[in-house]
């Protein structure tokens, strides 16, 4: 009996992180506040009509720099069409001195909530968006953009 119990409590807990972990929030994008480098207040709801792939992370997040490198790497020639939105908590004289310092470029946007408070608890985490700002797929983690098969499938969920 013991065993049993010492089972269902382990598949609780693998089952509790990888949601937790590795599962993307459904963000309800449209309410969340946003600023740009500027300080102005941007509208979700302003991207409607383009393609989107919305990142969020950070300046301090190996993955992220890794992942916007290889999208600023191809941002000329694969990514024609779709626009880049970084999303972070961090602060905004931050997210601008990291912009400028790699060159990035992407919109980078600030929210004024934390990551946690609206689900995100691993990042790099990446919402594909089409052009009816309908999410159409969101991963958790790095994506490797320089794989053919993986940004074309990308790129064709956005249509």
């Amino acid at each position: 009996m013991a065993i049993l119990i010492a089972l269902c409590v382990a598949a609780f807990a693998v089952f509790y992180f990888y949601n937790r972990y590795r599962v993307a929030p459904k963000v309800n994008f449209p309410v969340l506040q946003l600023q740009d480098l500027n300080g102005q207040t941007v509208s979700f709801d302003s991207f409607k009509g383009k393609k989107l792939v919305v990142s969020f992370g950070a300046s301090w997040c190996p993955n992220c720099i890794e992942e916007l490198t290889i999208l600023k790497k191809i941002n000329d020639t694969q990514l024609q069409g779709i626009t880049v939105v970084v999303i972070s908590d961090e602060p905004l004289e931050k997210i601008s001195a990291f912009k400028e310092r790699r060159e990035y470029p992407f919109i980078f946007l600030k929210m004024d909530k934390t990551f946690d408070a609206i689900g995100i608890h691993s990042i790099p985490t990446t919402y594909i968006v089409n052009t009816k700002l309908e999410v159409v797929k969101e991963q958790v983690g790095y994506i490797n953009w320089e794989d053919a098969s993986t940004l074309n499938h990308l790129k064709t969920i956005m249509e």
